[in-house]
Protein backbone atom coordinates (compact mmCIF):
# COMPACT_ATOMS: atom_id res chain seq x y z
CA UNK A 1 0.00 0.00 0.00
CA UNK A 2 1.62 3.23 -0.94
CA UNK A 3 1.67 5.77 2.47
CA UNK A 4 2.75 8.78 2.61
CA UNK A 5 6.31 8.14 3.65
CA UNK A 6 6.69 6.09 0.36
CA UNK A 7 5.10 8.65 -1.73
CA UNK A 8 7.38 10.98 -0.10
CA UNK A 9 10.39 8.67 -1.83
CA UNK A 10 9.37 8.53 -5.14
CA UNK A 11 8.98 12.54 -5.08
CA UNK A 12 12.49 12.76 -4.21
CA UNK A 13 13.73 10.34 -6.84
CA UNK A 14 14.72 7.64 -4.63
CA UNK A 15 16.93 4.87 -6.17
CA UNK A 16 14.83 1.46 -6.59
CA UNK A 17 16.92 -0.09 -3.62
CA UNK A 18 15.93 2.39 -1.16
CA UNK A 19 12.11 1.98 -2.64
CA UNK A 20 12.30 -1.72 -1.91
CA UNK A 21 13.52 -1.50 1.17
CA UNK A 22 10.78 1.12 2.73
CA UNK A 23 8.49 -0.94 1.26
CA UNK A 24 9.63 -4.25 2.32
CA UNK A 25 9.43 -2.83 5.97
CA UNK A 26 5.95 -2.13 5.72
CA UNK A 27 5.24 -5.88 4.59
CA UNK A 28 5.36 -5.70 0.57
CA UNK A 29 5.94 -9.10 -0.71
CA UNK A 30 7.07 -9.67 -4.47
CA UNK A 31 4.36 -11.18 -6.83
CA UNK A 32 6.48 -14.26 -6.80
CA UNK A 33 6.76 -14.56 -2.98
CA UNK A 34 2.78 -14.09 -2.76
CA UNK A 35 2.53 -16.72 -5.50
CA UNK A 36 4.46 -19.24 -3.17
CA UNK A 37 2.34 -18.49 -0.29
CA UNK A 38 -0.42 -19.29 -2.63
CA UNK A 39 0.60 -22.29 -3.83
CA UNK A 40 1.70 -23.86 -0.56
CA UNK A 41 -2.44 -22.97 0.40
CA UNK A 42 -2.97 -24.61 -2.43
CA UNK A 43 -4.84 -21.68 -4.32
CA UNK A 44 -2.22 -21.68 -7.31
CA UNK A 45 0.19 -23.99 -8.43
CA UNK A 46 3.71 -23.25 -8.77
CA UNK A 47 4.01 -23.48 -12.40
CA UNK A 48 1.32 -20.64 -12.39
CA UNK A 49 3.62 -18.94 -10.35
CA UNK A 50 6.77 -19.13 -12.77
CA UNK A 51 4.77 -18.38 -15.57
CA UNK A 52 3.05 -15.32 -14.13
CA UNK A 53 6.87 -13.89 -12.76
CA UNK A 54 9.29 -15.14 -14.74
CA UNK A 55 11.17 -12.64 -17.34
CA UNK A 56 9.80 -13.26 -20.72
Amino acid sequence: MMDDSLRRLVMQHAGMGELEEAARARGMRTMYEDGLVKAMQGLTTIEEVLRVTQEA
